[in-house]
């Protein structure tokens, strides 16, 4: 009767233990394919970050080629046939005669100052001359460019030691500042603008504020679609993109790292 006992009570631990061990198993298998589910997730994620980081590049890439196209073109063909128009206005001037005051001087003027300002504008989208002037240097003559047109006031600061940096991280910055010097021109109504370049140890902040109307985000709350390209390479950059905007202008503020 002890024996039979006792061998019901050593079988019931048994089973006990083993259903313990086999639920600890089971807990194991468990545990094991979560995490290995979220390291899969973790890196299915990082690969499609990757992917779309990429396809950002590519189309940014892809934008700039068309404005170094397009520059060369103005360039090479409306530039030169204006020069060619210009030369040729000013054989018949002299040919004929004409005094100063005539209406064949004012158009030789005219055409020079077309051409200076396809000039402007061609350095402006030519990412190659940015590449080679720096980005103050390059934001300087933008900020130049746009107060000859007479619309808008525009002063640019720089503050802090300024560190000559990576070409690409410069051409991204200036894109952004010259992308957002464009949105006050055509919708912000403003009469000034400001750009700050502020060099600190780690980081390098660009600051575009203007006194325009704002954006009023009730109605539009969506970016568009320059926005959104400013946000695109502020992140590429490993940066980050604040706007802020009201009834007394707009701000837009993006932080880079420098190293």
């Amino acid at each position: 009767m002890q024996s039979t006992r006792e061998t019901i009570t050593v079988l019931v631990v048994t089973t006990t233990v083993i259903i313990l061990l086999l639920g600890l198993f089971v807990l194991l298998l468990l545990y094991l394919n979560q995490k290995r589910q979220i390291g899969f997730q973790r890196k299915l994620q990082t690969l499609q970050n990757e992917y779309e980081r990429n396809l950002l590049n590519v189309q940014l890439e892809v934008q700039e080629q068309t404005l170094h196209h397009v520059s060369r073109e103005i360039h090479d063909n409306i530039g030169l046939s204006l020069t060619l128009a210009k030369l040729n206005l000013n054989r018949f001037q002299n040919e004929l005669h004409v005094n100063s005051n005539s209406d064949l001087t004012e158009s030789v003027e005219l055409i020079s100052k077309a051409i200076h300002d396809l000039s402007s504008i061609t350095r402006g989208l030519n990412s190659g001359a940015i590449a080679s002037n720096g980005l103050i240097k390059a934001l300087e003559e933008e900020c130049n460019r746009i107060n000859k047109i007479g619309i808008i006031d525009v002063i640019l600061k720089v503050t802090g030691d300024a560190v000559y940096g990576d070409s690409q991280k410069e051409l991204f910055l200036f894109r952004i500042a010259q992308e957002a010097l464009n949105n006050v021109i055509k919708y912000a109504k403003a009469s000034k603008a400001i750009v700050i370049l502020h060099y600190e140890k780690e980081e390098l902040r660009l600051e575009i504020t203007d006194n325009g109307r704002g954006i009023d985000f009730t109605t539009t709350p969506r970016m568009g679609s320059g926005l959104l390209n400013m946000e695109s390479r502020a992140k590429l950059l490993n940066g980050s993109f604040k706007i802020e905007s009201g009834n007394d202008g707009t701000r837009i503020t993006v932080i880079i790292p420098i190293k």
